[in-house]
């Protein structure tokens, strides 16, 4: 599976650069309707995705960066917590780590919610906020800054895990989760997160690099 990145400017309050990937050659439209500057190639143009986070350093379960509860979204009953784990660099490829739990004191112990009902979608989104930069995950098809279609096929096929809408999170049960993005530009010491749309915001994360630790 070839994956390649592309890079843009986009107006959201400041210019944010948001960089996506693709899996063929996106158009130039920007489905938001917010100006765009011209799309540009990344320093990670043509480059392959890998498909497992393995190839990054393994976090253990018991790492907690941070870490925030709230209302169940999407009017659902119970309360979810958000553990961000980790944010790693190796090579082109950063890594996030986090954990989904669902809390419902007033349902079975073998009760479940599905992601789908909560209105939280998949998508990752990190940002540097010194360099004025967004990353979303790679797409094996599709494009970031693509028309709707391009937009769509991308947001189907993310690496990020869980990557849909029909995954399921047991009542007092732990999904340890995990998206692959372009590695940042510019070496940045920490980053915002939102694991998820729809999941709280962390701000402040250390993201620690593969050839020298934390930058």
């Amino acid at each position: 599976m070839s994956v390649r990145c592309r890079v843009a400017g986009v107006a959201v309050g400041a210019a944010l650069l948001l960089a996506g990937c693709t899996g063929d050659e996106p158009e130039t439209d920007d489905p938001t309707g917010s100006p765009a500057a011209e799309a540009t190639e990344g320093a990670e143009g043509g480059a392959a995705a890998p498909s497992d986070p393995g190839e990054a350093q393994v976090v253990g379960t018991d790492v907690v960066m941070a870490e925030q509860t709230i209302d169940t979204p999407g009017g659902q009953p119970g309360q979810v917590t958000t553990t961000l784990r980790s944010v790693e660099v190796a090579d082109d490829v950063m890594t996030v780590r986090w954990s989904l739990r669902w809390d419902d004191g007033d349902a079975a112990a073998d009760a479940s919610i599905v992601l789908a009902d909560t209105g939280i979608q998949p998508i990752t989104t990190v940002t540097d906020q010194e360099n004025l930069r967004v990353y979303r995950p790679y797409c094996a098809e599709g494009a970031w800054q693509g028309g709707v279609a391009e937009l769509a096929r991308c947001r189907a096929s993310v690496l990020v895990s869980p990557s849909n809408g029909s995954a399921t999170f047991p009542n007092h049960g732990t999904v340890e989760s995990w998206a692959m993005l372009p590695a940042p530009e510019g070496r940045p010491e920490t980053v915002a997160v939102t694991p998820m749309e729809g999941l709280p915001l962390f701000t402040d994360a250390t993201v620690t690099y593969a050839d020298g630790g934390e930058q």
